[in-house]
């Protein structure tokens, strides 16, 4: 960090994240808080109400878990870091720009399914959040010590999380009909990188 730039409190970035990713979770909703009069005033049954409405319930609970694992991640990165500078700062209202439009393309996908435009929306803001996230944790590590930056097997799971979301995008665009599955990718990152890293542990 430049001697003459002085450092910036890390807690206070943390806190307006985690209100504006708090914020993000709560606007999920809205849309159907608002499926509720409307199937009241056409006479739909409590029962009829979620059957019609599948795919707006199964994106609420897909983006309320992705919001969920970032904010994680985003946690887990600033857990011991206590100053930061005006870069990470930037870097980190990108990150806070993808959570806040997470909810636009969610909601898209509730009104217009599978259409590639909005698969391809909806995973390219979830990649340029992972992108960013990865970008964020290089700026941590260069400007702490070494026992207060973010510890390399994050950095690792950020790489793995981000190429998983590119090869998602890639096969969804490619392949007709693939809609949202190749999103299941992100369940192999784990598995992937445990077992990268018991091979790298192995002796010689």
């Amino acid at each position: 960090m430049s001697d003459s730039t002085p450092p910036l409190r890390a807690e206070r970035l943390t806190f307006f994240s985690d209100a504006v990713a708090a914020i993000a979770l709560t606007l999920l909703v809205l849309p159907l808080v608002e499926l509720v009069p409307e199937a009241i005033e056409d006479g739909e049954t409590p029962a009829e109400l979620v059957g019609h409405h599948v795919v707006p319930f199964a994106s609420f609970l897909l983006s309320f878990f992705v919001i969920w694992r970032i904010w994680t991640v985003h946690h887990q990165l600033f857990d011991r870091v206590e100053s930061i500078d005006h870069r990470v700062v930037r870097i980190n209202s990108l990150w806070l720009l993808c959570v806040v439009v997470l909810p636009f393309p969610a909601e898209m996908v509730g009104a217009y399914g599978d259409e590639p435009l909005v698969i391809a929306l909806y995973i390219g803001v979830l990649l340029a959040s992972s992108i960013t996230l990865t970008v964020l944790a290089t700026a941590l590590r260069r400007i702490n010590p070494a026992e207060s930056s973010p510890p390399r097997t994050s950095l690792e799971q950020l790489v793995g999380n981000a190429v998983c979301l590119a090869l998602a995008l890639v096969l969804a665009m490619a392949i007709p009909g693939a809609g949202y599955w190749p999103l299941l990718l992100l369940l192999a990152d784990g598995p992937v990188l445990a077992l990268v890293r018991r091979r790298r542990s192995r002796p010689s």
